[in-house]
């Protein structure tokens, strides 16, 4: 009964404007799960790449379409040249501020590679301590691309050893030879204790985000607005049928004096 007062003249329009917003939430749901879906897949051609084995920069010439080394391991052959090493400052590692040393490596046919060798605290930060944080002779290059950023307006005039960010075609015109178009973000190796200087992460871990918690919040917002329409209208329904039949107040005073003719009237 109450159903079909959903499509009365008194509800038909508050019934249209709960459908709609009903339909926007499941739209929104099914829109969620639709990037689950898409994530999961990324995220499947991501862990296929990082098993795959490394690409050597010093053997293989970059790819047009860099996005296909995303999440690939990279290896090289070289040597790191500290006497063109920069930073990158004010970067911040769990909530302590420091700097992440950013050193050319040195490749065939005078080319090279910044690499990313990974985070040192602001008071070991100082120029006199870099010799002490360079790396093995002869040990292993393993990293991640990644792409060039850039620097807003023009870049600097002048050779810098401090930087914000790793805009390669600005720091091209301070060395001597010339950059890869892309930097490394050098990888821990396995036994390589985590508080060591520089401090190197792994890679963030991929999940599938919050997509699913997403899309279940969207489909509840659906269940409730339709449900709680349904209630609402039930609940002034009834109110309307059970009104009639409220006695007033002053409809009680006027029985009562017609019931009782001989009470006799205040003079």
């Amino acid at each position: 009964m109450y159903l079909l007062k959903l499509f009365s003249r008194q509800w038909i329009l508050w019934t249209v404007a709960a459908v709609l917003m009903m339909a926007l939430f499941v739209r929104l749901g099914f829109w969620q799960l639709d990037r689950l879906e898409q994530k999961r897949a990324y995220n499947t051609i991501l862990s296929t790449r990082w098993r795959q084995e490394p690409f050597d920069l010093s053997q293989e010439s970059l790819p047009t379409a860099l996005e296909s080394l995303e999440y690939r391991r990279v290896t090289a052959t070289g040597t790191f040249d500290y006497a063109h090493q920069i930073v990158l400052k004010s970067q911040v590692y769990r909530d302590v501020v420091g700097i992440v040393l950013v050193t050319p490596f040195v490749l065939a046919e005078n080319r090279a590679v910044l690499v990313a060798r990974g985070w040192v605290p602001f008071d070991r930060s100082a120029p006199q301590f870099w010799p002490e944080l360079e790396e093995p002779a002869g040990a292993p290059l393993l990293g991640l691309l990644r792409p060039s950023l850039t620097t807003p307006g023009e870049g600097p005039s002048t050779p810098q050893a401090e930087w914000y960010r790793i805009d390669i075609s600005a720091i091209q015109q301070q060395m001597p030879y010339q950059l890869e178009p892309v930097w490394l973000q050098q990888l821990p190796e396995p036994a390589r204790p985590p508080d060591r200087l520089p401090i190197r992460e792994e890679p963030t871990a991929l999940d599938s985000g919050t997509h699913l918690a997403y899309a279940v919040q969207w489909f509840s917002f659906a269940a409730i607005t339709g449900f709680g329409y349904i209630m609402l209208v039930r609940f002034r329904e009834r109110r309307l049928v059970a009104a009639p039949h409220t006695p007033h107040p002053a409809a009680d005073a006027d029985d009562g004096e017609s019931a009782d003719p001989q009470t006799p009237a205040l003079a």
